[in-house]
């Protein structure tokens, strides 16, 4: 008899933790950071150096509002923009970039599947950097190793995904960005 009531109260356990997950998450969660979404949030975010970097709101040429922004190119060519402030500093900006060219319709539909369509930085036709911000000038980092996940969710029309990378600059400053994750709203083309 002791024997059921155990199996019975593990399979209960089971079926409550199937059906408490909501949907995969690709990366861990951490609170410093916005929560990995597809649901067009307008946000992104990374650790950078292990120091948690989040949407830094700035005005576009519309005059609105945009911590990001994404471009699609007929369907060939998508650009990534996120502008990133560290949580716990006022004056240290950053942003990344990426560069998607040469897309095909099969990258799209693999970006409509599953989760996502991952991109390599070792992809000459795939760029990413940094760009640091200070009084002397501004400077773009390029990445050395990496990669960027691209989710396209057409019922919500948005772009979401994972992003991590490693670049060091000529005067030997290592970047590490890593748990990166943006969900942005996107029209296509």
């Amino acid at each position: 008899m002791k024997k059921s009531g155990f199996k019975a109260i593990l399979l209960l356990a089971l079926v409550f933790l199937f059906y408490s997950c909501d949907g995969f998450i690709p990366d861990p969660i951490n609170p410093r950071l916005p929560v990995y979404s597809e649901s067009g949030k307008n946000q992104s975010g990374a650790m950078i150096n292990n120091m948690p970097f989040v949407d830094y709101p700035n005005y576009s040429i519309f005059g609105t509002e945009s911590s990001g922004y994404l471009l699609n190119q007929a369907d060939t060519s998508l650009t990534f923009n996120f502008h990133l402030v560290e949580r716990n500093k006022e004056n240290a900006f950053v942003t990344i970039f990426f560069s998607l060219e040469k897309l095909t319709q099969t990258d799209w539909e693999e970006m409509e599947n599953g989760f996502g369509k991952k991109f390599s930085l070792d992809n000459p036709d795939v760029i990413g950097k940094i760009i640091t911000y200070s009084e002397q000038e501004d400077l773009g980092t390029p990445a050395e190793s990496g990669q960027i996940t691209v989710k396209y969710i057409p019922g919500t029309n948005a772009l979401a995904g994972t992003f991590g990378f490693t670049a060091m600059n000529n005067s030997g400053k290592k970047y590490e960005v890593r748990f990166g994750r943006f969900d942005y709203i996107f029209q296509r083309d």
